[in-house]
């Protein structure tokens, strides 16, 4: 798996292209990691009663 994906220009010199696509599903887990630890602190930190 490449992390980077790499090209030439006109003159021939290596650039980088951008992020490899293997990633996409990686960054979409993590969020979604984010998403749920952030909704499971919020509901244990309220606090009962009223």
């Amino acid at each position: 798996m490449e992390l980077l994906r790499y090209g030439h220009d006109a003159w021939g010199a290596v650039v980088v292209n951008g992020v490899s696509w293997d990633l996409l599903g990686v960054a979409f887990g993590a969020g979604v990691a984010v998403v749920v630890v952030h909704a499971v602190r919020r509901l244990l930190g309220r606090k009962s009663g009223g």
